[in-house]
């Protein structure tokens, strides 16, 4: 809580549109950040709460919400100061509660001991409200910690809250990732640029088998050496090295397909797990004992400002994308009046969708139509029937 904040990266920016349209509580908050997994169990939560707690630890003013109403994690797995939640202007205004400097928000904080039994078409709204109603004031940063899937909430909070980026978390596991794709298939559809993937429980490394392996050779040694170095070295390299219990993980293919450049692999650590459980998020109390994590969760949450930084300076520069068919070309016009031409096959080779195959691109592939999805990204038509959502970077030079 004695962090303070530094100039926003964003002040040179302006108001943007998208913060123009944020009601009620959420009208001061600069940046949206949604943490979603599309699948329970993944560690989604842990993220999230580690995430918050280290743009806060960088100095931004940050809240959290946890828009699960079923199975809120968010008072397990950080106590409040004051549990308490209070109540303003009759009841339609909610004070969050506050831990470490971070404000915070859960259905679990309003309601701790009743279960929610609510039917999909009110969830959703309940939810808006939550968010909406609850007074976060000025804000850099709210992380939205998502409830599992692709349904009525997730589409909802995407369409209405004006989310500005979303980092998505899974494990190694293949079904883990077909579900990924749908999470990244689905914020695409509503214009939100996914800038992280971080994929939990990625390998298991048995520190304390490697430090008593360790402390009994050298034990052994002080007398006389009990193995020849060279096989001394390669014990511990083997005691140490990561176990890939769930496979190896497809943080290269999801790079590939969709551009995402900022991955993290974390390991199966207990230490997260006690955390979680004990209310103290694990940035707090684990940073010393193990750094590495720690290091992990300061590049994601310096890493997201970046990337949300330069999408800013991507949608201050928005062109106008058009396809002209005398000359059979897609033409983008900056800002400047700088005109860039691409020819429609070059075009659709930088579709990064998984459906598109770029062996089955024909030469007579055309767009049909084209239009602006969001900030960021152009939704295109083609002749062939195939969709690209295609980042305005991807092929517009001289945006970042």
């Amino acid at each position: 809580s004695s962090a303070s904040s530094p100039v926003s990266p964003f002040a040179d920016m302006g108001n943007s549109e998208v913060d123009t349209m944020r009601k009620g509580g959420l009208k001061s908050v600069d940046k949206v950040i949604a943490v979603a997994s599309c699948k329970g169990g993944v560690g989604k939560s842990t993220t999230s709460v580690n995430l918050a707690f280290a743009l806060r630890a960088q100095g931004y003013k940050v809240g959290i919400v946890d828009t699960d109403l079923y199975g809120p994690s968010l008072p397990t797995m950080v106590t409040p100061e004051n549990p308490e939640v209070a109540f303003e202007n009759g009841g339609s205004e909610i004070i969050p509660v506050e831990a470490h400097g971070v404000k915070m928000m859960s259905m679990g904080f309003i309601n701790p001991t009743d279960s929610m039994v609510v039917r999909g078409a009110r969830a959703a709204p309940l939810v808006e409200q939550m968010l909406t109603r609850t007074q976060w004031g000025e804000l850099d940063f709210l992380v939205i910690d998502m409830p599992p899937g692709t349904g009525d909430i997730q589409l909802t909070l995407s369409q209405s809250v004006s989310i500005d980026a979303a980092v998505v978390v899974t494990t190694p596991q293949r079904l883990s990732f077909a579900d990924v794709v749908k999470g990244v298939e689905m914020f695409d559809k509503v214009g939100i640029p996914c800038v992280a993937v971080v994929e939990n429980m990625a390998f298991w490394q048995n520190n304390e088998l490697s430090k008593r392996v360790e402390a009994l050779l050298d034990e052994g040694a002080s007398s006389s050496p009990l193995l020849p170095e060279a096989t001394r070295k390669s014990l511990l390299d083997l005691v140490s090295a990561p176990q890939y219990i769930f496979g190896k993980g497809h943080r290269k293919r999801l790079a590939e397909m969709w551009g995402i450049e900022n991955t993290y692999a974390l390991p199966l650590e207990p230490a997260l797990s006690e955390a979680g459980d004990s209310g103290c998020p694990f940035y707090l109390t684990g940073a010393s004992s193990n750094p590495s994590i720690a290091s992990q969760y300061d590049r994601l949450a310096s890493d997201v400002v970046t990337e949300i930084h330069n999408l800013e300076k991507t949608k201050a520069a928005r062109p106008e994308v058009i396809f002209d068919a005398t000359r059979n070309m897609v033409v983008s016009i900056t800002k400047g009046g700088e005109e860039q031409i691409i020819s429609p096959v070059e075009l659709r080779r930088r579709c990064r969708s998984p459906t598109n195959i770029k062996e089955l691109i024909t030469d007579d592939v055309k767009p049909i139509d084209i239009f602006p999805m969001g900030n960021y990204a152009v939704q295109i038509l083609w002749n062939d029937g195939h969709q690209s959502l295609m980042p305005y970077a991807s092929f517009v030079e001289g945006l970042l």
